[in-house]
């Protein structure tokens, strides 16, 4: 790591502190309700991720019942969340406080694939602008899954656990999960199991989805111990997803090996003070190709992409009360790095090195203010990082053979590859309690995202996109500078009777923003249409405007029925030129009533939910975006509460067994299946689940 990071990190670490969560939980396990002390929970959105209710192996599908979020999908367990019109690496994701360094360059172990639930486990969404406490560059958002390690200490002793069972049909899906934990009076200890696994996915028509296929599994171990004002707390996770079908990029899953942990400590010096540190990491060892599970157009086009990451953190936090409020100071440090190296099983002497020893150093400080008083409610912060990138040297066995990748490796190994970006955040977030029943919130902010590494260092054009799946190849540009969003945000939030109203307009304006425009390579575009047949697209700094809004409401019809209601639209345009930013979601409206009943004397749950979509027309030429038109879906689900320790939810996912095809769900790239190649991937037709838990 680089030493003027890790000197500026450490030297801040002995005068900060950090926004402590507590949970309160329940005394089994059970759903547990999420509060940020300091933040006005009027800001902030949840979800719980509860596995005999999800339809996707990587979770997703659960995440769209938080306003302005929609989930950008590649593969069945490569979800990315789009929020607010940005996705991929612009939203922050981190799971019980870690952020995952994925192995793959387009995302196809995206954070959310990482997931493994446990009892508890909470997404919470940060609405609109993010504090600055919430982590570093996000600028698109941040999105926070966790068990907090508060609930964990404050469970009922003795031994408690709970078995999942559930099976979807067509597709012979499967998916078994387990917990256990066992508590003292100052300490506990956990475990969870998952294994997942399906064939096939089929659409409304009765077609089959291209490459639906995944096989998961995976465990976690957690402990916990307290000592007087001392309270420590260890996790770590393994989870490996063998075949599964990635059908809007160019390869497939093989495998992937992914591990992460953590180290936690706490010290509750008195009641209004509080120090939190955790160390933590991950390592992914991933290969993809082209041939296991799709025929390549020839064998001398057959590619593996054996690719690895390793991710090491620390950050420390220290809060404390101040005049009317929390004051808050931190620091992070974290080093990434990534390899990539592409070969042909066919051919032993072709190689490409891709990335070589690519690392990303990051040092960071914030200092947060929340105050609250009987008229408002404030967060105040402000946030330096400093990112540091480098990369090793390019080579391949083609130098020799083709005079234009000759000059693509010379030119990048001769160029000063080591970067730097530093970058300011601040955000500031008000609700005002205009009436007793009304709050205005207001909200204003510069955000920053720095490069990536695929963005800089992609010295030969591919099709490595984060993600993105425009089916264009790209190649870095070693002088991009970091993005700048400047945000602003106005809403309501409204409360009468037994109902909530929410609404929220938002404007940001992103300059540098990073997207790809022609390249003006020659050596590359020579390359890119060698192999593709077009040239290719390289990563430049423009500035784009994204603009919408959402809205929930909440409510009780009756005693016994419930009403809830997610609506969400977004505008994106580049501004250089006359152009939409490309796979922005459509115009979104989420609506749920929930029946309360009884079942032979037993609680019972009844779930209608209506998923209307709009048509996306406005999408990007420059990047040849097909337009899609709206839908509408309806899901029915119930749960019954068998007795107090079982639970049987069965559900019956898009009804009417609707053909659609979702503008985020990309487009196919296998050849010889029912979906032609360039075609937008369907949706699942209608879809059976039965799930079973047990708790003991």
């Amino acid at each position: 790591m680089k030493k003027t990071v890790v000197a500026t990190a450490l030297s801040a670490a002995l005068s900060t502190s950090l926004l402590s969560i507590t949970l309160y939980p329940s005394s089994a396990l059970a759903t547990e309700v999420i509060t940020v002390i300091g933040s006005p929970i009027t800001l902030t959105e949840q979800a719980t991720i509860v596995p005999t209710t999800n339809t996707q192996a990587d979770f997703g599908d659960q995440l769209v019942r938080l306003p302005g979020l929609s989930i950008s999908r590649n593969g069945p367990v490569t979800a990315l969340i789009q929020y607010r019109g940005l996705f991929g690496d612009r939203v922050g994701v981190s799971i019980d406080g870690v952020d995952i360094n994925g192995a793959g360059p387009n995302a196809m172990d995206s954070p959310l694939s990482h997931v493994l639930p446990e009892p508890g486990l909470t997404a919470t969404l940060y609405r609109g602008i993010a504090p600055v406490s919430a982590g570093i560059q996000t600028l698109g958002g941040k999105l926070n899954i966790q068990s907090d390690a508060a609930g964990l200490f404050s469970m009922a002793n003795g031994f408690q656990g709970n078995i999942n069972t559930s099976f979807t049909t067509p597709g012979s899906a499967q998916q078994f999960q387990s917990n256990a934990f066992y508590a003292s009076d100052n300490a506990f200890v956990s475990g969870a199991f998952m294994y997942q696994q399906r064939d096939k996915r089929e659409s409304g028509n009765d077609v089959e989805i291209p490459n639906s296929n995944y096989l998961r599994n995976g465990a976690k171990l957690r402990a916990g111990y307290e000592l007087g004002k001392h309270q420590f707390d260890v996790s770590y996770q393994t989870l490996n997803t063998n075949e599964s079908g990635t059908p809007a990029l160019a390869m497939d899953i093989k495998f992937i090996d992914a591990a992460w942990y953590r180290l936690g400590y706490q010290y509750s010096h008195t009641e209004d003070r509080l120090l939190s540190i955790s160390v933590f990491g991950n390592d992914n060892q991933h290969i993809m190709d082209n041939f296991s599970q799709r025929m390549p157009m020839t064998p001398a086009m057959a590619r593996q992409n054996d690719t690895d990451s390793v991710a090491q953190g620390i950050n420390a936090t220290y809060t404390q009360l101040l005049l009317s409020g929390t004051l808050t100071l931190g620091v992070d440090v974290q080093h990434h790095r990534n390899n990539s190296v592409i070969t042909n099983p066919n051919n032993a002497m072709f190689f490409v090195n891709n990335f070589t020893k690519v690392e990303r150093d990051t040092g960071s400080v914030f200092a947060q203010w929340d105050i609250a008083s009987s008229t408002y409610e404030s967060t105040l912060g402000i946030r330096a990082t400093r990112v540091e990138t480098d990369a090793g040297l390019a080579g391949s066995n083609m130098v020799m053979m083709n005079d234009a990748i000759a000059t693509l490796v010379n030119t990048f190994n001769s160029a000063d590859r080591s970067q730097s970006d530093n970058m300011i955040d601040i955000a500031a977030t008000t609700a005002y309690h205009f009436t007793e029943h009304t709050n205005i919130v207001l909200g204003i902010s510069q955000k920053n995202r720095a490069p990536t590494y695929f963005e800089r260092y992609t010295w030969l054009p591919l099709g490595i996109t984060g993600g993105m799946a425009d089916g264009f190849n790209y190649i870095g540009r070693l002088d991009l500078t970091h993005e700048t969003a400047r945000q602003f945000e106005i809403g309501l939030d409204m409360s009468f009777s037994k109902w909530t109203v929410s609404p929220r307009l938002f404007y940001q304006d992103i300059e540098n923003y990073i997207t790809g425009s022609p390249s003006m390579n020659m050596a590359a575009n020579m390359v890119s249409t060698m192999m593709s047949g077009r040239a290719p697209f390289q990563w430049t700094n423009t500035d784009a405007v994204i603009k919408g809004a959402d809205i929930t409401v909440t409510g009780d019809i009756s005693g016994s029925l419930s009403l809830n209601m997610v609506a969400s639209f977004q505008h994106g345009n580049r501004d250089d030129i006359d152009d939409a930013l490309f796979r922005i979601a459509p115009e979104q409206l989420i609506t749920r009533l929930q029946w309360a009943s009884t079942l032979f004397d037993s609680p019972a749950f009844f779930n209608v939910t209506s998923e209307l979509a709009g048509r996306q027309s406005h999408v990007s030429m420059l990047q040849n975006e097909q337009e899609t038109a709206g839908y509408g879906l309806v899901h029915l689900s119930a749960l019954w509460q068998v007795t107090p320790a079982m639970q049987i939810t069965v559900s019956a996912n898009n009804v009417f067994d609707k053909h659609y095809t979702p503008h985020t769900g990309g487009v196919n790239r296998i050849m010889n299946t029912s979906v032609a190649v360039g075609e937008r991937l369907p949706g699942a037709g209608q879809e059976l689940q039965m799930s079973f838990s047990y708790q003991f």
